[in-house]
């Protein structure tokens, strides 16, 4: 059922098979793993090396871990978190371009009304800080950055920030390509230059749809690669 791993990131290298059979349907949800002790067997592993991994697992909402009982397979699908997200789209090459879609889409609903707050609700020392990023030494890719981290304070919903906090994890590790396009540098300083004019304005239709317009972009672009390179 499970193959011996290696000696080296030994805790990855268990966890990474037990969630590809997860995620696969090869351990459906309700299925009750092998004992710990057969497990370790199966696995070539020291018992306590594999508690590692299923606390991983555990943490990820993919199991479920009964004292007396043992380890069953939850539904991922309802239990699954923003980390399990992250994990799939990092580890998994066969599903990353369908995943990334599905980011985008989700920001794309949301960022537009971030935006529309932060226009609403940013305040005159927010409104400096979105003005000096313009004039800033950062590269376009930080500065892309550190101007919707800009806009998430300033909508003054906790949530925009949380969320986009998550979304700059994943578009941190695939920024460098996009921006590697010169077209694609020249959209977002014009983007950056019109939605700080937006929000220092307080026009709040406009922010939203600046916002909007540089996501579909960056969907279709982003879209477009992915098809060539993963599909």
């Amino acid at each position: 059922m499970f193959t011996s791993v290696n000696r080296k990131n030994l805790n990855e290298e268990i966890s990474d098979q037990i969630i590809t059979k997860i995620v696969t349907g090869a351990l459906p949800c309700g299925s009750k793993l092998p004992p710990e002790r057969d497990l370790a067997l199966q696995l070539n592993v020291n018992r306590h090396t594999l508690r590692e991994a299923l606390r991983k697992l555990d943490a990820l909402d993919l199991v479920s871990i009964r004292q007396g009982d043992g380890i069953y397979v939850r539904d991922f699908r309802e239990s699954g978190n923003l980390e399990l997200l992250k994990y799939l789209l990092f580890s998994r090459k066969d599903i990353t371009s369908d995943i990334l879609k599905n980011i985008l889409e989700i920001r794309r609903f949301i960022s537009p009304e971030m935006a529309y707050k932060a226009a609403l609700n940013r305040s005159d020392e927010e409104a400096k800080i979105l003005s000096s990023l313009l004039l800033s030494d950062l590269t376009i890719e930080e500065r892309d950055l550190a101007i919707h981290q800009s806009i998430a304070r300033g909508s003054g919903n906790i949530l925009y920030i949380f969320l986009l906090n998550f979304f700059n994890d994943i578009f941190r590790e695939f920024g460098g390509l996009y921006f590697s396009f010169k077209e694609n540098v020249a959209a977002s300083d014009r983007f950056h230059r019109s939605i700080v004019k937006a929000i220092c304005n307080r026009d709040g239709n406009a922010a939203r749809k600046i916002m909007n317009d540089i996501l579909v972009y960056a969907e279709n672009k982003v879209s477009k690669y992915m098809e060539s390179n993963y599909e």
